[in-house]
């Protein structure tokens, strides 16, 4: 405990001289706490103080743990909807059990609506059929005092797969019923998947081949034994690649990011089908924002950056079943009279001008977004459920941005400014969508972005909450020329160890201590 009495000593000092970063200080010491003990904290309390409030966090706090069983879903109930363009919807229901099976046993039944667009391939494989996720007993289990590769894979459920065909489902299927395992249980890292059926063991070699799985680890010093078994083969479904793109069937990005492309480019041939963007560099200087110095500049070396996405097109989209709507976001475009008109009604919102100060008329808001149109470290991006637009982003290459200048930021690290323009789509059920597939699309665009990064106004703690809680931690305060700002940050580790994507609870990311509740 040396390191609470610490804080204490530090904190009562603090608390006397300068109540004012009081609010940021306590989340620092929270994030430092959390990062000394990681997931294993079970009944701290503590006093976090938001907006001249205060008040105790239960001893425990209880995570969400889904019913984890395909007969808890309800009868139509959509498990799997795909991003755009396509749409197709998936439900499970049961099946007909096997010769020899004594386990009840599930398959995806496809709907296909109206506006969607045709598959280029069937992804639906009508034969594949698969069992409830099963946990061991308790009995069955290693120590928990062993935590081997061999061990953390023995807790993971269990699924067996069957298919009765002399062809093995496509690597496309599976991925389908990936997507459709780590919907319904979201809390679950891996799992143990045992195929059965003709040409299982080449099934499991595309599986590991392309990272989606890896082969189950043996324990301790046990060898791979050759087997002459090919209908029969287990692998270890990975969680963290999978969100990562793993085996996304429809080309080289991953599914929930569509071919975007800049418009220069035929839809033929988009800028997804080729090579990432090689590496050179150049230099940028930009004005710092120094209101005592408006001639200051800051100087930044950095990779030249990808071509924008042509606007108006969709960069990210991803069915979100709590709320059982899609989240999609677009690349604005400063000719669109709609989008600029959103823009301008929420920036001369009193609410909103609070943090972005843009208030102004119609002419200088398309005037603000053809700027940021013609700058190649920023993209513009409003936000839609379904077909509503609620919110506008600004995505930023964060080494040649202002916030660069203010720590050790790498080629590819990124950051985002955002607001909620259509005040009935607040909330933190909805928050916790839209934050986490912001951050989601930022490593997903660029495969080379090992950090996403942000900045807020230091008092602004529920800003910050919402980074803890998404996988972000309280790097350390930055003074900004306009203002002190507290600097957060996200590994890509981190940030798909946990996938945050589901309804997240509102506590630290990974571990059971629990935040405000005016989240």
């Amino acid at each position: 405990m040396e390191h609470l009495s610490r804080w204490r000593r530090t904190y009562s000092e603090v608390e006397g001289r300068d109540a004012d970063i009081l609010p940021l200080m306590q989340l620092w010491i929270l994030s430092r706490i959390a990062s000394w003990y990681g997931g294993t904290l079970l009944s701290l309390t503590f006093h976090i103080f938001a907006d001249s409030k205060s008040f105790r966090t239960p001893a425990a706090v209880t995570m969400s743990t889904p019913s984890g069983t395909f007969s808890n879903l309800k009868a139509g109930e959509v498990v799997v909807k795909l991003p755009h363009p396509y749409q197709t919807e998936y439900t499970i229901e049961a099946a007909s059990t096997p010769l020899g099976v004594n386990t009840s046993v599930y398959k995806l039944v496809q709907n296909i609506p109206a506006s969607a667009k045709v598959l280029p391939f069937d992804l639906h494989h009508s034969g594949l059929i698969f069992s409830d996720p099963i946990d061991l007993k308790s009995s069955e289990l290693p120590s928990q005092s062993n935590n081997s590769p061999w061990a953390r894979a023995r807790r993971s459920p269990c699924v067996t797969v069957y298919w009765e065909e002399a062809e093995a489902p496509t690597l496309a299927q599976v991925w389908l019923l990936t997507y459709a395992l780590f919907t319904v249980r979201t809390n679950v890292e891996s799992y143990r998947l045992e195929l059965r059926g003709a040409n299982a063991s080449v099934l499991a070699q595309q599986l590991t081949a392309v990272l989606l799985a890896i082969d189950h680890p043996l324990k301790g010093r046990e060898k791979y034994q050759t087997s002459n078994k090919t209908d029969q083969s287990l692998v270890l479904l990975l969680r963290s690649t999978f969100w990562q793109g793993a085996g996304s069937p429809f080309g080289p990005r991953p599914v929930w990011c569509p071919a975007e492309s800049p418009a220069s480019l035929p839809a033929s041939n988009p800028l997804g089908s080729y090579p990432l963007t090689p590496l050179h560099n150049t230099t940028t200087i930009t004005v710092a924002g120094d209101p005592d110095d408006p001639e200051r500049v800051q100087q930044s070396w950095h990779p030249v950056r990808p071509a924008k996405p042509a606007p108006g097109t969709t960069v990210y989209s991803r069915w979100i079943p709590h709320l059982e709507e899609t989240f999609s976001m677009v690349s604005v475009d400063y000719a669109d009279t709609e989008h600029v008109r959103l823009f301008h009604e929420w920036q001369n919102d009193p609410r909103v001008s609070q943090g972005w100060n843009l208030t102004g008329t119609l002419e200088q808001h398309r005037e603000y977004l053809r700027k940021v149109h013609d700058d190649p470290h920023v993209i513009a991006l409003l936000a839609k459920w379904n077909d509503t637009h609620f919110a506008y982003f600004e995505v930023y290459w964060a080494k040649e941005d202002r916030l660069g200048g203010y720590f050790n930021a790498g080629d590819f690290d990124r950051g985002r400014h955002s607001l909620v323009g259509d005040v009935r789509f607040r909330g933190p059920h909805r928050v916790s969508a839209w934050w986490s597939s912001l951050m989601h699309y930022l490593y997903l665009d660029d495969p080379r972005t090992m950090y996403v990064v942000g900045e807020t106004q230091e008092t602004n703690t529920t800003i910050v909450m919402y980074d803890f809680v998404h996988g972000s931690g309280l790097d350390k305060l930055v003074d900004l020329p306009h203002q002190r700002s507290a600097f957060v940050r996200s590994s890509r580790e981190r940030f798909f160890q946990l996938c945050p994507l589901a309804d997240n609870e509102k506590v630290v990311a990974g571990t059971k201590l629990g935040l405000v509740p005016k989240l």
